[in-house]
């Protein structure tokens, strides 16, 4: 059931264009990430969904209901802002019951709900504590239990847990999603954290420029990106630009600058004679301490100098200068093996499926 969805979407502050012509729909249950970098008309559009702005152009569905000309409060959309917006005069159980009694919910039926809400977001014993007496994560979920509250048709995150310190950050990324799932909230989360969107996303909407760039699963967004800025922005990349040398059977081969041949899949479809950009992910890149005999014309190999080591708890993370300068980053699992060393001459290979074909310069 399609519960959220934009149509043509447009928005300007006199002559600037902050939305362009956006459209998406959000289905009964799915937590939708909204990503992009600062000022891409990610929180203008949350804003437009929430009714603190309006569109110039095109409509905002609610359960098929143009929200067109409703006030925030004659919509039926939970809201969690990036400082939480918690009263500081309130208690706890006062702020989660703040909505209630705005909604004008039953009087009688408001302590259960309270208690319902602060027991899901496990909060028991914390009632008659203000803001100043708890944790950021707690205030994040006190800010959660009132925007669930009053059981909305929406739910929207701004930045969630971008108060948050690293470590808290990632615990409460898994808490969270399960605390919507069990709710089946149907939710729009505003980031411009990669991580974060990926993790609590059933699916991700890429923006850029007030326009969307890509939408698709976080699985299809970092392993098939269609464009250099979304790879980019998506995880970190290493890049070749080449052209077109030859094909056969659904392969092609690059040659890239610095002379290297990289063998890509790629349909006959997409092939021409332009450049193009090639990605592979680090954790893709094998690094070996033993230069095999490449031959004269190696293909997705070449010879490089290790010029930084970081050891990373589980994770190796290396750097390597290859021909022309340029620096490849490798990410390998570290099991016990024998770490290689700075100024260590090594051969650096991957895959033709490890590959992402993008055209150069998008």
């Amino acid at each position: 059931m399609r519960v959220l969805e934009l149509r043509h979407v447009t928005k300007r502050y006199g002559n600037f264009l902050a939305v362009d012509d956006i459209s998406f729909a959000v289905e009964k249950g799915e937590i939708l990430s909204l990503l992009g970098p600062s000022g891409c008309g990610k929180t203008t559009t949350l804003r437009m969904i929430a009714g603190f702005e309006e569109a110039k152009e095109g409509a905002v569905m609610v359960s098929g209901v143009d929200m067109k000309g409703r006030r925030p409060y004659e919509r039926n959309v939970g809201l969690l802002f990036q400082d939480y917006a918690l009263f500081p005069h309130m208690t706890v159980v006062e702020n989660v019951a703040y909505g209630l009694k705005r909604r004008n919910f039953e009087k009688s039926k408001i302590p259960a709900r309270v208690a319902e809400m602060l027991s899901l977001v496990k909060l028991k014993g914390f009632e008659d504590r203000r803001p100043n007496q708890l944790s950021g994560g707690q205030q994040q979920r006190v800010a959660l239990a009132r925007a669930l509250a009053t059981n909305p048709e929406v739910v929207l995150l701004d930045e969630p847990l971008s108060a948050l310190d690293a470590k808290l950050r990632q615990e409460l990324q898994f808490e969270l999603k399960a605390i919507l799932a069990s709710v089946s909230a149907t939710t729009i989360v505003v980031t411009h954290d990669q991580e974060e969107a990926m993790s609590l996303g059933n699916s991700v909407v890429v923006m850029s420029a007030g326009k969307i760039v890509q939408q698709g699963s976080p699985t299809d967004i970092y392993a098939d990106p269609k464009t250099r800025f979304v790879a980019e922005f998506i995880g970190r990349s290493n890049w070749f630009t080449g052209q077109l040398e030859k094909s056969t059977s659904g392969m092609a081969e690059l040659k890239a600058k610095g002379g290297f041949r990289i063998l890509v899949p790629m349909p006959a479809s997409s092939l021409n004679d332009g450049a193009f950009d090639v990605c592979v992910r680090p954790e893709r890149v094998r690094v070996d301490a033993a230069i095999e005999s490449f031959g004269d014309t190696p293909v997705n190999a070449m010879r490089g100098t290790i010029r930084d080591i970081a050891h990373l708890g589980a994770d190796l993370h290396l750097v390597v200068e290859i021909a022309g300068g340029q620096l490849i980053t490798a990410t390998e699992k570290y099991i016990g093996q024998k770490i290689e060393q700075s100024g260590q001459e090594v051969a650096v290979t991957f895959f033709p499926h490890d590959c992402i074909v993008v055209p150069s310069g998008s």
